[in-house]
């Protein structure tokens, strides 16, 4: 959630005529936690929203912002809806430590330690990102959250990539095993320096082709995989990508400003969608570590 979009300028003028002026600068802490602020009143590198008007936490050390924990503010569902998820992974790990072999162990870790990782980091951010110790520990949570979604992109999507190569020649396996560790390095590298919510993104773009190609070949029976788990396959990029697309171009705030400042912003939105996607892919990779862990395939070379 970043600026940049046509017309912000436009809404921030007329957002600032219909409220009153202020001598004083009021984005300095404030006495009380619950004194929640407006947009024009926030440093400049948390004003990334310009239709997001109200409910803004002022800068907070860290007690103050885990105290915002207990009262609504305009980051309260988007904290909320990767932190459950944190306990709904660390419930879920005994089922999935069941394999014996080797490999699939470490399958299983990828996909443990890829399904925590994006909701721990974006928890991480979104609680802190209005510490009050600058626009320099700012942007160094962005890249935890980044980086988290990185894990979940590279280690998590790992089983799926195992799986789809698993019967391929054993030479083109590998090769395709590679490729997609070497996209992930690349979308790592892109994710650290992006500036722009599209540019965090496009990112991604080389690893998802990947996968859209892997995916393919599951749907035409070429590789390997559980048959079962195509639409869950399908799903957790596509849901992703459309989230990714709403966050982005922020809908629906952008169509009724100051509405949706609290629930149902792009933000809120994208945040659902994106537990929506992991649980697909979740639900696919255990289905192909159980296929994987039965499967009788014997590469060509």
């Amino acid at each position: 959630m970043r600026n940049g979009e046509n017309g912000a300028s436009a809404v921030r003028q007329r957002f600032q005529e219909v409220q009153p002026q202020e001598n004083k600068e009021h984005f300095l802490v404030a006495e009380k936690n619950e004194d929640l602020l407006h947009w024009k009143d926030m440093p400049k590198h948390l004003q990334f929203n310009p239709y997001i008007f109200t409910g803004y936490r002022p800068l907070l050390s860290v007690w103050g912002c885990l105290n915002s924990l207990f009262y609504l503010h305009n980051e309260t569902i988007n904290i909320f809806t990767h932190g459950i998820p944190i306990v709904y992974i660390l419930l879920t790990i005994p089922d999935m430590k069941r394999w014996i072999q080797p490999d699939l162990r470490f399958l299983t870790w990828c996909h443990i330690v890829g399904s925590i990782s994006p909701w721990v980091g974006s928890f991480v951010y979104h609680l802190f990102m209005n510490l009050e110790r600058g626009e320099k520990i700012y942007y160094r949570l962005l890249s935890l959250d980044m980086f988290g979604i990185w894990i979940c992109q590279c280690f998590g999507a790992m089983p799926m990539v195992m799986a789809t190569t698993y019967c391929l020649p054993r030479l083109l396996k590998w090769l395709s095993v590679s490729s997609y560790c070497l996209f992930s390095l690349w979308g790592l590298y892109k994710a650290m320096i992006a500036i722009s919510p599209w540019d965090r993104r496009l990112c991604f773009l080389l690893p998802f082709c990947m996968r859209l190609i892997l995916c393919t070949f599951r749907i035409y029976n070429f590789g390997g995989g559980d048959p079962t788990a195509r639409t869950h396959l399908v799903l957790q990029d596509l849901i992703s990508l459309i989230g990714a697309a709403i966050g982005a171009l922020h809908i629906p705030e952008r169509w009724f400003p100051g509405c949706v400042d609290i629930y149902f912003n792009s933000h809120n939105i994208m945040h659902i969608l994106v537990v929506t996607a992991v649980y697909s892919m979740h639900v696919a990779t255990m289905r192909d570590l159980a296929w994987m862990d039965q499967v009788k395939c014997k590469p060509m070379l």
